[in-house]
């Protein structure tokens, strides 16, 4: 028995007529119902019933017919994952996210990486806005941003609750606390992502929202500089947890009250395919938010 056969059959069985089954499954009629009755010899017993009247499946037909398609079907499913795997092993991936969640990115990237090393692989840290900008226009396959997203034409599936919390160095005279109190850091320098980043929105809109203004001692677009600043003991910060870029002696601490969280977010085009390799990747980033508890 082949698969052509499984083909031949189920053809007939669906459409109970020799002659419009040859012509979807590309074949002359007589070969058809030689390949038919090869069928019924193999399995010795009719699948058919021929008459004047026209074809209908005997019992035995009806019986194979359910198994004849479900192989078919995993023939099928199992043709598109090795496609899917030949994608994997010679395509490309272009995935775009906010500085402040390349702590969460870079790992998701690295384990995509190392099970498929022939994957050419692109990753932009991006403003928001201009990550579902790129997203928007096809740029990019997948974004990791923030739900609900502002361009109408993504759809976001939330991962985790985004949190502020403080940042401080392990020497820091508040690395102890349990909770910090928004008070206790009235007199604390602060370094910051730039403004116009949705980070430092969020970090003014919780200042705003208690009447208070950090000094800010440092402004940067890049969360590397800001953390290596609050490393060194100059400063303090304010970013998303867990995700962190390098937390490598730095300590993250709760504050109170807690400021408002967000949903961060994988982002798609909406009605566009979805490449394995992206599947793959958000993955990776599902796995990730549920170990960390998110």
């Amino acid at each position: 028995m082949e698969l052509r056969h499984l083909r031949y059959f189920t053809a007939v069985a669906d459409t109970l007529h020799f002659g419009r089954a040859a012509r979807r499954v590309h074949v002359s009629q007589p070969t058809l119902s030689q390949q038919i009755r090869q069928l019924e010899e193999e399995l010795e017993t009719p699948l058919f019933e021929r008459s004047r009247a026209g074809v209908r499946l005997t019992q035995a037909g009806e019986l194979f017919r359910s198994y004849a398609s479900r192989a078919l079907e995993d023939v099928d499913a199992g043709r598109m994952a090795v496609g899917a795997l030949r994608g994997l092993a010679t395509g490309a991936l272009r995935v775009g996210y906010p500085p402040s969640m390349r702590g969460l990115v870079v790992p998701a990237i690295a384990a995509v990486l190392r099970r498929h090393p022939g994957l050419a692989l692109s990753a932009e840290e991006l403003v928001v806005r201009r990550m579902e900008r790129r997203l928007t226009d096809g740029k990019l396959d997948v974004g990791l941003g923030y739900a609900p997203a502002r361009a109408p034409d993504l759809d976001t599936e939330p991962v985790f609750d985004s949190r502020l919390a403080l940042v401080v160095a392990r020497g820091h005279g508040l690395a102890g606390a349990e909770t910090v109190g928004v008070k206790q850091l009235t007199d604390e320098p602060f370094a910051l992502l730039s403004p116009g980043l949705r980070v430092r929105s969020r970090v003014d809109a919780y200042f705003a929202t208690l009447k208070l203004s950090p000094r800010i001692a440092l402004e940067s677009n890049a969360v590397g500089t800001v953390l290596a600043i609050v490393r060194a003991g100059l400063a303090v910060t304010m970013l998303p947890e867990p995700r962190l870029a390098d937390v490598e002696r730095l300590v993250v601490k709760r504050l109170s009250p807690a400021p408002r969280s967000e949903l961060a977010a994988l982002l798609w085009r909406k009605g566009a395919p979805r490449a394995p390799a992206a599947e793959l990747f958000a993955a990776e980033v599902r796995a990730r938010a549920r170990e960390s508890g998110s």
